[in-house]
């Protein structure tokens, strides 16, 4: 299953690459199901670098960074998740003239086909929300 969404930012690119490039301290401000990133790699984010999401509810998810081009893209696929059986998440960047597009994609395979309507159903109205959620923390962040 594959989602997809896209935002016009008010900020610029750089500004929004800053932000999507440290999951650490910028996530919880805007991703709804991560309360807390806690690293599980030293050094700066990049490919291979891994981290494990704990949601609001205390489940944990570990990831690890599969595409890093500064200013372009970043993608992260799920390690370890009893719903589904890969998951991989990828924001693509790019500047435009009243700010930065953010095209976001979650291809997901499921573990258990039964739950892909309603999964479908909600993750596209979450995504969405998501999106707009990120928009607002670039906003709060870069221009008060």
């Amino acid at each position: 299953m594959r989602l997809e969404s896209s935002i016009l930012t008010p900020v610029t690119l750089d500004q929004t690459w800053s932000f999507l490039a440290s999951p650490v301290q910028t996530s919880p401000l805007w991703d709804r199901s991560v309360a807390e990133v806690i690293p599980d790699s030293d050094g700066p984010v990049g490919v291979g670098w891994t981290a494990t999401t704990v949601a609001p509810s205390g489940n944990r998810q570990r990831f690890e960074v599969t595409r890093f081009d500064p200013g372009r893209e970043l993608a992260f696929n799920l390690l370890e998740s009893s719903m589904f059986r890969s998951a991989e998440l990828t924001f693509v960047v790019a500047a435009a003239p009243d700010g930065t597009w953010i095209h976001h994609v979650i291809d997901l395979r499921l573990r258990n086909f039964i739950l892909w309507p309603i999964l479908r159903l909600i993750q596209r109205r979450a995504l969405a929300r998501d999106l707009r959620d990120l928009r607002s923390a670039l906003a709060r962040t870069y221009l008060g």
